[in-house]
């Protein structure tokens, strides 16, 4: 490991998403006991959490980013589409920022992060909000949500260099409840108000629409959370707290 830099590096994810994640933390109103951050990037969100009194894990694809962190955070490398190198519930909070629309299994991934996380721990997920207006409306006019990534670019870059496998409020729902999460808030990292302003008669004709669904319907598509202001009128970034079933 190289010489600790005392200089805190740039977060990989926009600022906006560390500090609405830093206040969910502070406001879960537990003491700080140990953490799982994954991945762990230049390693922004672990000094953060380490000023919190929290003791830090995390891996990473590639550890050199994060090679400034100081040694008592204990990092290794590892792939999240694959097995991760801790034993079962040993963390108390589990953070996962960015990371899972680089992934090619969802599930998998999901289902580590609850093996990690002890009954009763959190976990902390953001990912980018396909579910807001502007979104929505950009896959009405192109078909897809993201561009198409060539085998090309993936041989060249690897699986996991850009958003190739972004997921829906809905879909992240459903893996982190097969998880054995429990879902307990959904938050934006900022509001968009350009969307807001020019799509409200958009808005406004979802949430007419959705008061004519039957209660199965709605059950059955969570429209009440798909549709909640935080996902429907959220900014670029969806951000999840969750908690592990159990006491």
């Amino acid at each position: 490991m190289t010489a600790t830099n005392s200089a805190s590096p740039p977060p990989r994810a926009r600022h906006e998403i560390h500090t609405k994640v830093l206040a969910m933390i502070r406001e879960l109103g537990r003491p700080p006991g140990h953490v799982f951050d994954a991945p762990l990037g230049p390693g922004a969100l672990a000094r953060e959490l380490l000023a919190l009194g929290w003791q830090v894990s995390g891996v990473d694809i590639d550890l050199k980013q994060s090679d400034g962190l100081p040694p008592t955070v204990d990092r290794r490398k590892a792939n999240l589409n694959e097995p991760l190198p801790f034993g079962d519930a040993g963390f108390d909070l589990v953070t996962s920022l960015e990371g899972i629309e680089h992934v090619e299994n969802h599930f998998l991934m999901l289902r580590e992060l609850g093996r990690l996380t002890k009954p009763g721990g959190h976990l902390i997920i953001s990912t980018p909000n396909i579910g807001n207006l502007e979104d929505r409306l950009n896959f009405l006019l192109r078909g897809a949500f993201y561009r198409y990534i060539t085998r090309e670019e993936m041989l060249r870059h690897g699986s996991g260099f850009d958003h190739q496998n972004l997921i829906s409020f809905l879909e992240l729902r459903q893996v982190i409840d097969w998880a054995g999460f429990d879902l307990v808030a959904i938050e934006k990292d900022r509001v968009k108000w350009k969307q807001n302003v020019f799509l409200f008669p958009v808005w406004c004709l979802i949430k007419l629409l959705e008061t004519v669904q039957s209660a199965r319907r709605k059950a059955k598509y969570h429209l009440a959370e798909t549709n909640s202001t935080n996902v429907l009128l959220g900014g670029p970034t969806l951000i999840l707290l969750a908690r592990k079933r159990g006491s």
